[in-house]
């Protein structure tokens, strides 16, 4: 194989180049992704003006994301999620990550991930409830709507109506389609007059003014409310005793409707494909349900207790990563796997062709639950990123997943729509293109 050979060590494997990347880049990235991963566990390719590093296996990666994470700082695409997200948790790198982080993790303490089942169960409920036996569902969209409206209200207490909701899953929707994209082209080329400029750019104001609303409406009535929105708004810098700006304020609280607007629904989606294509999987999953609840509503307390739910969440975390790229941006020289990469230099990693890499799991592209009886080591599973960056609301996101399973599937059960086919659409997020399916009232819950 060809090898790029440079003053800073050994030569890293190269793949292919040229415009026959970039437009493979944009018409199947994740089978791209799949096949340079077969060229070695770091490879070297040029995607539209940069060479860009791959970070294909898990010693490399680990020490990218883990044990080196302080030579590295979050890459070209958080550089251009910046007009969305500013300076918030998701963009921001050192001192500023830290202090941030340190804020926030209060809200994601145990004490709080308990006050927050029961909205988020409130929330499914409702979900739970809209439907009629044997009807058709565009599922993907009813689970978008609960699972956003679910998280404003139980990290922000924002009781926003079904349009707002909707307006918010539409903007977050853009906002990641139109990230790998930009992360491409030479910066000059995403401030053109162009049509994809324009929508990013009407997104990004739309969910700064919907922000601002609720901000608004916050310091008009304070009350006694204990959230996120409040712990934030009540912070004080620990070096200089000043409350957050109203543009810092801003930015924690878009990349919150950024971040809490996808990965949720989009696995909860997936999960109930796989479950719709194997009778057998959902047919466990009520057992449980009926085994553990006993008809009663979920509680945080039964979610150790749902074991094959959380395989099953594990699973499609797995093999349908909602993240298919994630950058890096190299601070100082640093050695990858026995590669020496130049400070400065651009690096990815795709979970979800890491996670569907048979040297880590066999058969990768079959859904099987029961892989996780016996866990893969934790540094082959990296759904929500690794060390320092990762994502603060991870349990969170289990909890929800978790809280909506048992709230969705004690009731209903799902089947595939006739003659619909449902493929992976590939923006921002790994997607399902649509999501039409029956929903059939369970006979043990028929009123």
């Amino acid at each position: 194989m060809p090898l790029l050979i440079g003053r800073h060590g050994p030569g890293v494997p190269r793949g292919p180049g040229g415009s026959a990347v970039a437009r493979r880049l944009v018409r199947d990235p994740v089978g791209l992704l799949q096949d340079l991963r077969e060229v070695g566990p770091v490879v070297v390719v040029r995607l539209g003006t940069v060479p860009v590093y791959l970070v294909n296996a898990p010693d490399p990666l680990r020490r990218m994301l883990v044990t080196d994470a302080g030579s590295f700082v979050r890459g070209r695409a958080y550089d251009r999620a910046r007009p969305v997200l500013g300076g918030g948790l998701a963009t921001a790198d050192g001192d500023a990550h830290l202090r941030r982080r340190r804020l926030m993790m209060p809200s994601f303490h145990r004490a709080r991930l308990l006050g927050y089942t029961g909205v988020l169960r409130e929330q499914a409920e409702v979900l739970a409830g809209s439907w009629r036996d044997g009807q058709r569902v565009e599922l993907d969209v009813a689970l978008h709507r609960a699972s956003a409206a679910g998280a404003l209200r139980a990290l922000l207490r924002a009781d926003l109506d079904e349009a707002t909701v909707a307006e918010i899953d539409h903007c977050v929707t853009v906002f990641l389609r139109e990230i790998p994209l930009r992360a491409v082209l030479p910066r000059f080329a995403t401030r053109l007059p162009l049509p994809g400029n324009r929508r990013f750019a009407r997104v990004a104001a739309r969910l700064r003014e919907i922000v601002d609303g609720m901000v608004e409406e916050r310091r008009r009535d304070p009350g006694e409310r204990d959230d996120l929105l409040s712990l934030l708004m009540d912070a004080r810098d620990e070096d200089t005793g000043a409350a957050m700006s109203a543009a810092q304020l801003r930015d924690e609280l878009v990349t919150i409707l950024a971040g809490g607007s996808e990965t949720v629904p989009t696995t909860l989606s997936w999960l109930y494909h796989e479950l719709g294509r194997n009778p057998e999987m959902q047919a466990r999953l009520q057992e449980e349900l009926d085994a553990v609840l006993g008809g009663r509503p979920v509680e945080f307390d039964d979610l150790p207790h749902l074991r094959y739910t959380r395989r099953l969440i594990d699973e499609t975390l797995r093999l349908h990563s909602v993240a298919w790229m994630m950058s890096r941006r190299a601070r100082v020289d640093v050695d990858l796997g026995g590669y020496r990469i130049p400070a400065g230099a651009e690096l990815l990693y795709s979970p979800t062709t890491f996670h569907r890499d048979p040297v880590l799991y066999p058969e990768p592209l079959r859904f099987d639950p029961d892989r996780w009886l016996s866990p893969p080591p934790r540094e082959h599973f990296v759904p929500f990123g690794a060390g320092p960056r990762k994502c603060i609301g991870d349990h969170f996101s289990y909890i929800q997943l978790s809280v909506i399973v048992a709230s969705v599937s004690a009731r209903w059960s799902v089947a595939p729509a006739p003659g619909a086919e449902v493929r992976e659409r590939v923006a921002g997020a790994l997607r399902p293109d649509r999501l039409p399916m029956l929903v059939s009232r369970r006979t043990a819950t028929r009123r």
